[in-house]
Order: C-alpha cells, then sequence, then structure tokens
C-alpha cells in the first residue's frame, strides 16, 4: 500500500512538472519576468539633494506600483528582524509601503534571475529559466528562481539569498498575486 502512494504521489508530480514549460527568451512571459526585476531593481535610482531632500523616490516607487491591480495580495519577507515567516499584504495600498520601504531602506540593489545550465550533453549553458502557466480563471502565472543581493542604506551592510518569485497576472496585464520568498539571508562579509 505504501508503495502504490509513493508511486501515485510520484506520477502526479511528474504530471504536474510536465505541464510547466521554460519561456523562451523572447517570450512574453520573459519580458513579465524582466520588467518585474527591472523595476524592482531601480528603486535604489534617486538621490538626497545638496539640501537633503529625497529627488526621485515618488517615481521609482510609482514605476514599480504601475505594475500592480487595485486587489493585489503580496506575500512577502518582513523587514522586521524579530518577525518569523511571511508577511500578507492586501492591496495596492499595502505593497506601496512594502516597495516604499525598499526603496528607502536599500541601495546597491541587485535581485538577478538564476541562470541554469544542464542538458544531457551540456548544450544549454545559463538559461533564466522562467516558468508558465495558464490560470483558470483567466491570465498567466509565471514562476523563477531568483538570487537576492542588496545592501542596507542605514550602514551599508551587504546581505544576500537565495529565493523565488511567482507572479499571477490578470487579463488586465497587472499583478494580482504576487509571493516573493527569499531562503535564510546572509550577511556578505569581506574575507
Amino acid at each position: 500500500m505504501r508503495r502504490l502512494i509513493i508511486i501515485s504521489a510520484l506520477i502526479t508530480f511528474l504530471a504536474a512538472f510536465e505541464f510547466q514549460a521554460q519561456a523562451p527568451a523572447d517570450s512574453p512571459q520573459q519580458k513579465l519576468a524582466d520588467e518585474w526585476m527591472k523595476r524592482l531593481n531601480s528603486l535604489d535610482d534617486w538621490h538626497l539633494s545638496v539640501d537633503g531632500k529625497e529627488e526621485g523616490v515618488e517615481e521609482v516607487v510609482n514605476s514599480m506600483m504601475e505594475l500592480f491591480a487595485p486587489d493585489v495580495l503580496a506575500e512577502v519577507p518582513p523587514h522586521d528582524e524579530d518577525q518569523i515567516g511571511p508577511v500578507m499584504l492586501r492591496g495596492s495600498g499595502n505593497v506601496r509601503k512594502w516597495v516604499d520601504r525598499i526603496a528607502r531602506s536599500q541601495v546597491r540593489l541587485n535581485y538577478i534571475i538564476k541562470r541554469q545550465t544542464g542538458g544531457p550533453t551540456g548544450e544549454f549553458e545559463g538559461w533564466r529559466l522562467v516558468y508558465a502557466t495558464p490560470l483558470p480563471w483567466g491570465g498567466t502565472g509565471i514562476s523563477f528562481q531568483i538570487i537576492a543581493t542588496y545592501s542596507l542604506r542605514e550602514d551599508r551592510r551587504r546581505f544576500t539569498a537565495p529565493g523565488a518569485v511567482f507572479l499571477q497576472y490578470g487579463e488586465d496585464g497587472k499583478i494580482h498575486r504576487l509571493r516573493l520568498l527569499l531562503g535564510e539571508i546572509d550577511q556578505v562579509v569581506a574575507v
């Protein structure tokens, strides 16, 4: 009986995995992933003026928020060191606060889509895999692995973490669900 359950689970897993396919480099799904990453990484593209005023922060936050639907649901890593587990954000107002906090607290953002090599003869090297599937209620879901690297604005301590991004785009082209997972975040220190 136990062997039957394991075999059934394995067949189910393989069948589900078969439906996931790599999006070609110039596919609409790859472009969605690239655009999300570009706007996330540009959240630190603002500066302080000579008299100490923040210039450009609202523009980069607004640019990122253009991607989200008003009723977006987002699961994101916490900013609070004492928080255990992810934070659930409902609505674009709460997501805006999260995006604004990243823009104001992190610099040298360098989130990248992790590249993967493989193939039986090693003919594929360095592909940025983006998995895509049509959603039963309309729209498209995409997912991809990332490596997150950033510095804290206050003291320039540098951090890195492996992670994954899951985005669900509605038929309106806006993100309705976001799940950003970051594994164990490690501080980068000079050796």
